[in-house]
């Protein structure tokens, strides 16, 4: 049976082919490029185990944790999913995404698109609080929400948006709690989608940036959804935290020159399709969606903030949920200790016996399987 593709294994396929055309590169995207193409290999090194029954010797190679590499991240996204979900109140949740006019995204590209960036997100939250602020609709003057960048869609183009989870709940300048009248409707898409034009403009203004005034006769675009209690939109949003443009299961094949992987149809009722493109564009599509250095595609607003402890405590409270002593993050911690103590060591792969870890493998190139470092058990 062939081996199911991967996306590193594209991405290694193909980089060579991709840098021989000598692209004009960021930093960020050359950092990329380098964790891909050494992680999990003799260039990061690693650990040794050996078995004591047959004399078996495994290597273990470390990990990049690069965000833009497709073979990390998972462990960090089920952390994140975990600590969101204990911060839920018990309010009627919803999602509320902003995209911006294509003719707008030229701001990405260039020295200025970490600034590009915070600006959207800058203005996307002016919006979202002024909104929620008004007595008129939520009427708090401390709401709280989450935001997760997303640059990419289902084909790998650039598409920037970003998804809120935002709980229609919050406190008014009393703090007293304000909740939403239907666990249906949290604010008119027309107001929304207004303010949302307006702050942006406004941030443009700041910087004294100057676009094409035709976009500001578009429609942007807003989607506003209920969805209930808020887990299922956590799971969704946390699959793409610390993960990748496009997964493994997506991908069909790929051979000497191309690439062949699906993709849901958004216009078409989500209907699968497939597609194949060169190798080289797979490649050019992947990095684009590399983010510029010390960029936060997540962040908290509000009573969600990890400093608004007490607020948001208060607004749990409020809706019904209990209060816990000692925090979620220390009783995940102490979870992850107690699982980690109880696993068994690495198993053989000829015996299926427990492997000891005996030695540590040093960074570099030239692989030397005696290259190694034993470790001290006094």
């Amino acid at each position: 049976m062939s081996k199911k593709p991967s996306v590193i294994d594209v991405l290694r396929r193909f980089l060579p082919l991709f840098l021989a055309d000598k692209p004009a590169l960021s930093e960020a995207q050359w950092r990329a490029i380098r964790a891909i193409r050494n992680c999990r290999t003799p260039a990061m090194g690693g650990h040794v185990y050996a078995c004591r029954d047959c004399e078996e010797t495994q290597f273990a190679w470390h990990s990049c944790n690069h965000k833009a590499c497709p073979q990390c991240g998972r462990a960090a996204t089920a952390q994140w999913v975990e600590r969101q979900l204990a911060k839920l109140t018990g309010a009627a949740y919803f999602m509320v995404t902003f995209t911006l006019p294509q003719e707008l995204r030229e701001l990405f590209f260039g020295i200025h698109a970490k600034e590009a960036f915070d600006l959207f997100f800058a203005a996307t939250s002016r919006a979202l609080a002024q909104t929620l602020a008004n007595p008129q609709w939520l009427g708090a003057t401390v709401s709280g929400f989450t935001a997760a960048l997303h640059t990419w869609n289902q084909q790998l183009l650039f598409h920037p948006h970003i998804h809120f989870i935002v709980p229609g709940a919050g406190l008014d300048a009393n703090g007293n709690l304000r909740l939403v009248p239907h666990a249906s409707f949290l604010i008119p898409h027309n107001v929304i989608r207004a303010a949302f034009k307006q702050a942006f403009h406004q941030e443009l203004e700041k910087r004294k940036w100057e676009v094409d005034p035709a976009v500001w006769t578009k429609d942007w675009g807003v989607d506003l959804q209920a969805v209930g209690a808020g887990e299922a939109t956590v799971k969704y949003l946390g699959a793409y935290v610390a993960r990748t443009a496009i997964a493994d299961s997506r991908l069909v094949s790929f051979d000497d020159q191309s690439v062949t992987f699906q993709w849901k149809d958004r216009d078409n009722g989500d209907r699968m399709m497939t597609s194949t493109i060169p190798g080289i564009e797979f490649v050019k599509r992947y990095l684009r969606h590399v983010l510029p250095p010390k960029m936060h595609s997540v962040r908290h607003y509000g009573f969600c903030h990890p400093a608004a402890k007490r607020k948001r405590e208060r607004v749990r409270f409020l809706t019904g949920m209990p209060l816990l002593i000692q925090s979620p993050e220390s009783e995940q911690a102490a979870k992850e200790r107690e699982e980690d103590a109880a696993k068994p060591g690495y198993p053989c792969p000829c015996c299926g016996h427990e492997m000891k870890r005996v030695a540590t493998y040093k960074p570099g190139r030239n692989f030397d399987p005696d290259d190694w470092m034993p470790i001290d058990d006094s």
